[in-house]
Parts: C-alpha cells; structure tokens; sequence
C-alpha cells in the first residue's frame, strides 16, 4: 500500500484563516512524513541524518586450498546486522596487501575459486552495507601474521596483475568495498560542488 504523505494538504492550502483543528492537521501530517521516512530506512538500512553504521564485525575467516582449488568462509555469527550485508573478500601475493585483488561476495559468506593452480595467496574479508564504512579487516590467520595459503597441485598459479581497486575507491586499496566516497570524478579528484 503507499504512503499517502499528501493527505492532508489540499486542507492547509485551503484554510484561509486560524482553525481550531490546524495544529492538529499539520502534526498528522509530520508524523505520517516521520514515519514514512523511519520505515524507508528500517527497510534499507539508510540513515536520514548520515551515513548508516557499518555491520558488526566478522568473527573470523577460514581459507583452505587444495589441487588449485581455493575456498573461503566467513563467519559472521552472534551479532545483530540487517539484510541487505554485502561480503568481500581481499587476497593479495604479500601480507600487507599492498596489490590486493577484491572479490564481491554479495550476502553470501562462503566462496570458492576456479582453478588458481599453486597461487601463494593472503586473504582477509570484510563486511558493509551500501552506504556504510566497511567493517575492519579480518584475516586468514590474525592482523599480526596473515596466514599464507599455498594452492598445491604441480601448475603455476595465475597472474593476478596489477590492483585496480573496488567501487569509488582508488587503484590498490585493499579496504574499499563499495568505496569510500558516494562519487568519483573521472580524475579520481573530490566533485566539485
């Protein structure tokens, strides 16, 4: 059913003086804009004031390769999060991710690769909302000491190339998700406005 926002305005466009029931018309009115305002956000996990808090954390990442065959899984359990949570997982060739390479999970929280060979890989996941900062990183292994995962098998892994980022955010950044500004101009610079 939509929301009738307008129910009440032809009323207040045509009172021509101070009624009685005015006040009471027009609170009506805001309340139903409030309202209709708080159940778009619930719905999208927007926030009308500024940008919506990020999930909580992840609790932990669990990577294993075998034959060439990488997978991941995340577990985000025992917390609080709306629909609508976005997965992405970051693997680079070295520990501190400096030329990481983003996969989107989308809402799932498993993955698994095609046929990687004996690639020597990082990784970390994190989680966002479209909107929202991202959650910090979480490691295969912990912060401190990124695990390394070796593909196994006898051929050679892929060449991942150079990093070209995720979303709005700029080429090598490991943590951007959806990115971490809502635009970005063609020159990578802040829009003007």
């Amino acid at each position: 059913m939509p929301l009738n926002l307008d129910k009440n305005l032809d009323y207040i466009r045509q009172a021509n003086e101070w009624t009685p029931d005015l006040g009471a018309k027009l609170a009506e009115l805001l309340q139903n804009h409030s309202q209709g305002i708080t159940n778009v956000a619930q719905q999208t996990n927007a926030n009308p004031q500024g940008p919506p808090q990020p999930p909580p954390n992840i609790n932990s990442l669990t990577v294993n390769a075998q034959n060439g065959q990488f997978t991941a899984q995340i577990n985000h359990q025992g917390a609080e999060f709306y629909r609508g949570v976005h997965y992405f997982l970051v693997h680079s060739d070295n520990p501190n991710f400096t030329n990481p390479h983003t996969i989107h999970l989308g809402t799932t929280r498993n993955w698994a690769s095609g046929n990687w060979g004996n690639a020597k890989r990082y990784f970390a996941a994190f989680a966002q909302y479209p909107g929202s900062d991202p959650t910090p990183m979480t490691y295969h292994g912990d912060a401190s000491d990124p695990k390394l995962v070796e593909g196994g098998g006898s051929t050679p892994g892929p060449d991942f190339g150079t990093s070209q980022g995720a979303g709005t955010g700029e080429p090598g950044v490991a943590h951007s998700g959806f990115g971490p500004v809502p635009f970005r101009t063609s020159t990578g610079a802040p829009p003007q406005r």
